[in-house]
Formats: structure tokens, sequence, C-alpha cells
């Protein structure tokens, strides 16, 4: 399923969720996302990330598109780099505020609609702290980037439009820990990067890397660390970077 808009065509599951975004030239976006776990004081999840990804993208003349949790946006840790997120041109819109799971593996809802409806409350508020209004924010991604179709319908039916990262595409598994069956090192995740470009190509697609330390891995094995050689090496691909605050969706 597509749907055309400003020069784009966005190529949308069955749930409505745009999962590529295609134009006249080969486009990749990039995506970053936090959370803030309250019960660890961010030990586990956080976006303390932030400032090394915003760094890189300044140095190679790139628009990003972040999305963290309100709970993030809370966090008077992060305050200057949202600002910075703003005043530098980059997308900043919210994933739920406290990262509800909307669905089950099975497409089974797990939430009521007052409940998504409460933890929007909490989000535009917290976006709209910074400055920003409805206009500005309205593109977002679903917590843990899954929803079915009513869970989807109800954020579409409050202004919303949804995005998620590309499916195939394994770089959102930087949370995975060493000496566990699914582990997947950062080198990992870039080789099997490069293997889906060469096998399908990476026009389109919303490339999702997690600004956010996880606490088993080295500042090695986090794939933002290697931002810049991503995207050295997708430019030479003949790639460009979008940012969703250029896309009308």
């Amino acid at each position: 399923m597509s749907s055309w808009a400003g020069g784009v065509r966005a190529e949308l599951d069955t749930c409505g969720v745009a999962r590529k975004l295609f134009s006249d030239h080969k486009t990749i976006y990039l995506v970053f996302t936090g959370h803030f776990s309250i019960d660890d004081a961010g030990y586990f999840e956080n976006f303390d990330g932030v400032e090394t990804v915003l760094n890189t993208l300044k140095a190679k003349g790139v628009k990003g598109s972040f999305f963290p949790t309100a709970i993030t946006l809370a966090m008077p840790r992060y305050e200057s780099s949202i600002k910075r997120i703003i005043a530098e041109g980059h997308y900043i819109s919210g994933h739920s505020y406290g990262h509800l799971l909307l669905c089950d593996t099975q497409g089974k809802t797990l939430v009521t609609r007052d409940s998504v409806n409460v933890d929007l409350k909490l989000m535009e508020y917290q976006l709209e702290r910074f400055g920003l209004k409805k206009e500005d924010y309205r593109k977002m991604i679903p917590p843990y980037e899954t929803a079915n179709k009513e869970t989807a319908q109800w954020y579409m039916d409050k202004g919303y439009s949804l995005l998620s990262p590309t499916l195939g595409i394994l770089t959102d598994q930087d949370w995975t820990q060493p000496g566990k069956p699914n582990y997947l090192s950062a080198q990992d995740i870039l080789n099997l990067v490069w293997k889906y470009e060469r096998e399908k190509g990476l026009d389109g697609v919303i490339l999702l890397i997690h600004a956010m330390n996880y606490p088993w891995r080295t500042p090695d094995d986090r794939p933002y660390n290697h931002l810049g050689l991503i995207i050295d090496r997708l430019r030479e691909m003949g790639y460009q970077f979008g940012c969703i605050k250029d896309v009308d969706l």
C-alpha cells in the first residue's frame, strides 16, 4: 500500500504506518530514538548518546530525526540536547510518553484507548514545553516501533501520522547483550546493513539507531559511534539523507 504526499511516496504497512519513503533521489532517513528508565535512573535505557549523534550529524552536514519518549524530554539532563536538536534544524517528535507496549506479537491490543490518549497528552505537554506546536511534531514513531490496526487508528484519530523503521534492517538490535543467543555486535549490525543494501538497496529506508548507552556494550560496540562511517559509506554509494521534517505524511 502506498500514499503520495509532497513529492514523497510513503510505503505503508497493513496498519497504515509508513515503512519506506521514496522520492526522486536515492534517499535514506536516519532516525534516533531513546527512552529513560526511571526505575534505575537511566542505567538500562537512556538518551546518553544524543550529543555524540548530534556532533556527528553536524560534522557531516546531515539532518536527522529524533523520537525520544517524553519521559526522556522531562529529564533535566537532556534539556540542552533537546534545545540543540531544535536549534540545529533536526526533526523531533515523541515516541509516546511512557513507552507503552501497544500490542503483543500476535497483534492483540494490550492497552485501552483512554490510556493512549492520556499518554499522548503527557507527550504533547513535554514537547510543547520546548516551544513546539502540534504541526511541528505530528509525525511520530509508535512506542516499540509497532502498532496494530486498532491502536494505529487511535493515533491517527488524534491527528498523528505514523512511521516506523524499515523491516529487515537490524540496526535496532543494538540493545542485545554479549553472550546471549540474540546478540549482534556493532560490526554484525553494520555487516547486515551492507548486506541489505547489496540485496535490496536502501532507497527510501527509515534507518533507526538508538541514541542510547546500553550498559553491557562498550563504546565501540554502540552503532551510533559508527554513524560517521555509515554516512560516508552510504554517500559513496550515491545516497543522500532526508529528514522527516521535510516529509509531508
